[in-house]
């Protein structure tokens, strides 16, 4: 089994359980990390280094000849979205210029994009090995002029971490518990609300009418950063469809408290809006451990693709139709699915085992290379 340096600026689910799994398959696991940082559990014989401070370019600089007596085999950058610290930069270019180690890059997100002003672009470029979420993050590295002979590429998606406690009771203050009362006795649609500014013709607010125009829509979010003459607007153009009572912000929720808002609604609707892979992975995490029933679109099932099935246990309405699919979904007679995606039925079909059996392949037709 190889000795593999995985490197990440957070202790996250993904990262975590990506050390926990390599692990267990026997490979020898330093994590590398902020200082400060924690293990999410136990480390089980993973070697854990909370150095970094400010992942600075003196930083790499100085834990490179500790770091490579290690004698690693492969050094894994695990990035949360396309940006890299001058310390990563350091490590990758060290570990590129070793004989004898493999780069391997894990891309959560692409956000910024690949172009030429990008570090991340030669990262991926030299790199043996690239993961990205999705088969569509995948197609974004096309055109790329990739030095490795023989470049390994595979899907690894972010993490859905059953483990968490958040829906555990906490205090929640009057008026969050009032939200709870006041939508007991109606059906009502959940939609993550994240706009920035009140826009009356896009697509976002289209949708969210069509929906209130059907049933009550909780808004999960806030508007206070709105302008008051905004807020006023949003209110009056929902008057105006006949939809002045069938809104409402619910403003931040107690974890207890989103769990029984989601459970009892309609549908939690995601469909249209852009996520990054690990938000989408989030709302995914809450949605199963609520049971809730969730309408998405045809891009935001790449994620995790293997755990939904389109009229099975979600509705997916094609991305290029969004709005007309909508109409279609909401003149259903009711939404109800024959089956729901329980947590342990998610936890038993979810393909992270062949995930990381694929990226073992990888590590070892990489290594081969080498030898």
């Amino acid at each position: 089994m190889a000795k593999i340096i995985l490197v990440s600026k957070k202790i996250t689910a993904t990262s975590w359980q990506l050390a926990q799994a390599l692990r267990s398959q026997q490979h020898e696991v330093v994590m590398l990390t902020s200082y400060g940082e924690e293990p999410l559990g136990e480390l089980r014989n993973i070697e854990f280094m909370a150095y970094f401070k400010k992942w600075s370019f003196l930083e790499g600089i100085k834990i490179i000849p500790g770091l490579f007596g290690l004698q690693p085999q492969i050094l894994h950058l695990v990035l949360e979205e396309d940006k890299m610290s001058p310390a990563q930069i350091v490590l990758s270019t060290f570990a590129k210029s070793h004989p004898s180690c493999v780069l391997t890059t894990s891309l959560l997100n692409i956000r910024f994009g690949l172009r030429r002003t990008n570090p991340v672009r030669y990262l991926v470029e030299e790199s043996d090995i690239i993961t990205c979420p999705t088969v569509e993050t995948l197609g974004q590295l096309r055109g790329l002029n990739v030095k490795a002979n023989q470049q390994g590429r595979g899907i690894l998606p972010p993490a859905l971490d059953f483990s968490k406690s958040a829906m555990s009771e906490t205090y929640a203050d009057g008026s969050e518990a009032r939200l709870i009362a006041d939508l007991a006795d109606e059906e009502y649609f959940v939609v993550p609300f994240r706009e920035s500014r009140f826009r009356p013709d896009s697509a976002s607010f289209v949708r969210l009418r069509t929906l209130a125009q059907k049933h009550k829509v909780a808004l999960w979010g806030s508007y206070s950063h709105w302008p008051l003459r905004d807020r006023k607007q949003f209110a009056a153009w929902m008057e105006k469809y006949d939809c002045g009572n069938r809104w409402v912000v619910t403003g931040s929720l107690a974890p207890h408290l989103t769990k029984i808002l989601l459970e009892r609604a309609t549908a939690f609707v995601l469909a249209g809006q852009r996520f990054t892979p690990v938000e989408m992975t989030e709302y995914y995490l809450r949605a199963i451990q609520s049971q809730a029933i969730m309408v998405l679109d045809s891009k935001q099932t790449s994620v995790h693709a293997d755990l939904w099935k389109n009229t099975v246990n979600c509705w997916v309405l094609n991305h290029e139709h969004i709005q007309r699919d909508l109409v279609k979904l909401l003149s259903r007679p009711h939404l109800r699915l024959p089956e729901v995606l329980s947590e342990q039925r998610a936890q038993n079909s979810h393909l992270i085992d062949s995930s990381l059996n694929e990226l073992n392949r990888l590590y070892n037709k990489a290594l081969s290379h080498l030898r």
